[in-house]
């Protein structure tokens, strides 16, 4: 158990240094970091953002537009604020609305990808410790190619979205032990 916190410390600390000095294992208050060093031919669009919620599980929005002339594929996301970064989905099914985690988020040339609440996000789960609103949260994107997109997102309050109620929202997968609550 110790060999393995420490393997996970490291790990988490290696992120932090690769995300660039200034952002710590956690999100960071201060002056707006640049929010993406999007790689050629990809444009953030407005300020992505990481919702503010209590507990250990929450979730990231943003827009990313494709100008170049090639489809580009999400496969992973990575943060040093939480112990897991999935990409998500929510879907209505039966009055009901679910999340579930989905393998990779298209891009294709000239569109526009939508993570938004109530449909497509990054989900973190097991957050360090706690966020506090206008903080900065470090996010490395990894595409089907290997290459590699960091962003920071900043932390935000936001309303829960339509028929997202805590009664009225299930996660197809619980393994991970996580409500859907907000998200």
């Amino acid at each position: 158990m110790i060999k393995l916190a420490v393997l996970r410390s490291l790990a988490a600390a290696a992120l932090v240094l690769s995300l660039g000095a200034g952002t710590a294992g956690t999100a960071v208050a201060g002056e707006a970091p640049e929010v993406c060093e999007c790689l050629e031919g990809l444009e953030m669009e407005g300020t992505p953002w990481v919702r503010l919620v209590p507990g250990d599980t929450t979730a990231g929005y943003l827009e990313l537009r494709n100008t170049g002339e090639s489809d580009r594929r999400i496969v992973a996301a990575e943060s040093p604020i939480a112990k897991t970064t999935e990409l998500h989905e929510h879907t209505h099914e039966d009055g009901v609305m679910r999340m579930r985690e989905v393998d990779h988020l298209d891009l294709p040339a000239g569109e526009t990808l939508v993570l938004e609440p109530g449909g497509l996000h990054l989900m973190f789960i097991g957050l360090h410790e706690p966020l506090t609103a206008g903080d900065w949260v470090a996010v490395r994107v990894t595409f089907e190619d290997g290459e590699t997109m960091d962003l920071h997102m900043q932390v935000r309050r936001g309303e829960a979205e339509e028929g997202a109620g805590h009664d009225h929202m299930e996660r197809d997968d619980a393994s991970h032990g996580h409500g859907g609550h907000g998200h």
